[in-house]
Parts: C-alpha cells; sequence; structure tokens
C-alpha cells in the first residue's frame, strides 16, 4: 500500500462488554468521511458516514461495539462529552482483509 495516503491518525475506543473502554491509536490510516445532512420532518438531521482503511498484518480487535474519534485523543470514554469536542464515529462494519498483497482491515463508520 502506498504510505503517501496513510495519513491520518484515529483513536478507536474499543469494549469487550459496554462498560469498560479501552482506547487504541493508530497513526497511520486512511480516513474518508462524507458530512451530509438530511431534512426531515423534524428538521435536520446528521448522518455522516465514513470508511478507515489500517494496514495490518496482526489481528485488530475492532467490534461493532465501539466508537472512534479522528486524531489521537486522550480523553477517558464518556460519549455525551466526547460528541461535545469531537465528532465521534459508530463502528457499522469491520473486514478483516489481511489475505493477499494489500494486508488491512476496513472499517465502516457512521455518527
Amino acid at each position: 500500500m502506498n504510505d503517501r495516503f496513510f495519513i491520518h491518525k484515529i483513536t478507536v475506543y474499543h469494549t469487550e462488554d459496554d462498560e469498560i473502554f479501552t482506547r487504541i491509536h493508530f497513526d497511520k490510516v486512511y480516513f474518508r468521511h462524507n458530512k451530509k445532512t438530511n431534512l426531515v420532518d423534524k428538521g435536520l438531521e446528521k448522518g455522516s458516514t465514513g470508511s478507515i482503511t489500517i494496514p495490518a498484518t496482526e489481528k485488530i480487535d475492532i467490534s461493532t461495539n465501539d466508537y472512534v474519534v479522528e486524531g489521537i485523543v486522550e480523553d477517558k470514554f464518556d460519549l455525551s462529552t466526547l460528541q461535545e469536542k469531537y465528532q465521534v464515529f459508530k463502528v457499522v462494519s469491520v473486514d478483516d482483509n489481511r489475505k493477499g498483497n494489500l494486508k488491512h482491515y476496513k472499517i465502516g463508520v457512521s455518527e
């Protein structure tokens, strides 16, 4: 994979039991996200989505119970506090693509 595209940094808040979150930092990922706003009968609704590509040969513990913040963040996990300070994404899909020449994980996220 071409390193010039992997310039983003993310923090993943990973949980095994929905109570205790651990921070995992990744400093060479490709993070593409689209900010969208939808007009609904109750007003405007955010609907941002994105995809993250993490080059990896080893297993990474990321699941659909996890949250992602762009950048390296040292804050403890408190969803409402994080949402006040950062754009927080929920992991909606995890694809393990470590077979073949381009070993990576592809993570789908939604706001």
